[in-house]
């Protein structure tokens, strides 16, 4: 009896192991090629170098490492869980600082998300991160400019990094 027992245990740890392994060896994510990975191919070739250069620009002038990607599904996962894990596996940032930034877009679910690493949520918070999305990336995206939606978002958050709150208000407030 106890040997059909720890049979039945072993078999049930497992299956069970199996189980939360599988959905997790299915994770697929793009390869970390740039600055800018556009496996949803949303952005125009000049927008994405333009990108680029301001990337290269902002890791040069501060260390903070910030990657933009497109991905064509986030495959059934919540936004939020997508972005944290592709983060963790480029290592973006220093590891020492944990100062790397994504910018996930995922335009079949219309799904956009900030992901910041510790070292910078004192900078680039989660309010102002939503803020950017909302007021920034969204509209552009809901009229069809996906690039510029994009790219403004990335000057934007940029703005943030560089120069603070302050400089990133006066960005985004028009003038009167």
């Amino acid at each position: 009896m106890r040997i059909l027992r720890t049979i039945h245990v072993l078999l049930f740890a497992l299956l069970t192991v199996f189980a939360v392994a599988a959905p997790a060896a299915a994770e697929t994510f793009p390869t970390l090629t740039g600055r800018v990975v556009d496996a949803a191919d949303i952005l125009d070739p000049p927008t994405r170098s333009a990108i680029a250069t301001m990337l290269t620009t902002l890791e040069e002038k501060t260390t903070d490492q910030f990657v933009v990607a497109t991905v064509t599904s986030l495959q059934g996962q919540s936004i939020e869980v997508y972005a944290n894990r592709l983060a963790n596996r480029w290592a973006l940032g220093q590891k020492d600082r944990n100062n790397g930034v994504l910018l996930l877009v995922a335009p079949s679910e219309r799904k956009v998300r900030i992901e910041v690493g510790y070292g910078l949520e004192s900078t680039l918070t989660n309010q102002i991160a939503q803020e950017i999305i909302d007021q920034t990336i969204v509209p552009r995206f809901r009229i069809g400019d996906m690039t510029g939606g994009v790219a403004k978002g990335v000057g934007d958050i940029v703005a943030v990094l560089t120069g603070g709150i302050e400089a990133w208000k006066q960005r985004a407030v028009p003038p009167h």
